[in-house]
């Protein structure tokens, strides 16, 4: 569908090429949790959630900005995706951290030796503090799973070096529910320092959970987005004019696509309702898609439709996988 859509429609726009994000109550959660450990001054946390939830989205999109909204300052934040494929090496790993804070002499592809790297991300880091007018820095790590002990025996280390010279560095984790079994794993394997340091604290990033929420979603495509930027044209508008000119407004379809949640997850799932913002995403995309190229409204939004494009994301196999998970 999204290689035949009609002229009027911009191939470029982020509902096609999938470069966008809409907020949700779960990463309000999220990010009103980071916000409290900040003002707690902690030196780590971390938050655990299934996969698909949108914990990389509101990482990506969101925490720096509504952070930033929340103090009513700049904050001296890096973000690493740390990516199962990343370097082992310890020169490698601060490499990684200097891309990942846009230091502007880092080589993209020669990372500096072990010694340098070191000394480079100490004083990068501090840089961000002072420029912030701050002695606080933070670090948040997507895809945290995958940090190995060697790598947060390293994040100690600079840890330690910047309190040395009057500068808190707090590193903040997201990742999978393997995450929230680690540091029970670390305390056991005579890390438990590294555990206590960065882990603490921890929070759950959960799916959505009400017909309220998914409703809170879906005004975010109705009213609460813009395309092109700057133009207050939303997603809804944009892809279905004259639907959107006569009222209509997909958050009065929250029943609809509760009841589709529900009916399409395995009985393994049903202990409590959590639901993926990935796959809801893909639906409301669908939709959108199909108001398009001119299909009708009270087709494409009833129970039928949010059954079967559900379906064709393969949500209830997703669900299943979550559930033998936990």
């Amino acid at each position: 569908m999204r290689f035949s859509l009609p002229e009027r429609i911009d191939p470029r726009h982020c509902i096609v090429t999938n470069q966008y994000a809409v907020y949700t109550p779960p990463m309000h959660e999220m990010i009103e949790q980071i916000g409290e450990w900040i003002d707690q001054q902690r030196p780590g946390g971390y938050i655990y959630g299934a996969s698909r939830l949108g914990k990389s989205r509101c990482v990506q999109w969101y925490v720096e900005k509504v952070l930033q909204e929340r103090f009513g300052a700049v904050m001296p934040l890096v973000v690493w995706n740390r990516r199962p494929d990343s370097q082992t090496s310890e020169a490698g790993f601060w490499h990684q951290l200097l891309l990942a804070s846009h230091f502007e002499f880092a080589h993209p592809t020669k990372p500096p030796k072990r010694a340098e790297g070191i000394y480079l991300c100490k004083q990068r880091f501090m840089a961000l503090a002072n420029n912030a007018k701050r002695n606080y820095v933070m670090l948040i790590i997507d895809e945290a799973q995958d940090i190995t002990f060697r790598e947060w025996k390293w994040l100690l280390g600079i840890q330690n070096d910047l309190d040395y010279e009057g500068y808190l560095l707090s590193v903040f984790s997201v990742g999978s529910h393997q995450l929230n079994y680690r540091h029970e794993y670390m305390a056991m394997t005579g890390n438990a320092h590294v555990a206590a340091r960065f882990m603490a604290a921890h929070a759950q990033f959960h799916g959505l959970r009400s017909p309220d929420e998914i409703a809170y979603v879906l005004n975010g495509y109705d009213v609460d987005s813009e395309w092109p930027p700057g133009s207050t044209v939303s997603y809804l508008q944009y892809f279905a004019p004259g639907e959107f000119r006569e009222g209509r407004r997909l958050a009065d379809c929250a029943g609809q696509l509760w009841k589709a949640l529900v009916e399409l997850s395995p009985d393994s799932a049903r202990r409590h309702f959590e639901f993926p913002m990935q796959h809801i995403a893909r639906a409301i995309e669908a939709i959108l898609f199909q108001l398009a190229v001119g299909e009708a409204w009270d087709e494409v939004t009833s129970y039928e439709s949010w059954l079967r494009e559900l379906a064709k994301s393969n949500f209830s196999d997703h669900m299943r996988i979550i559930a033998t998970g936990n």
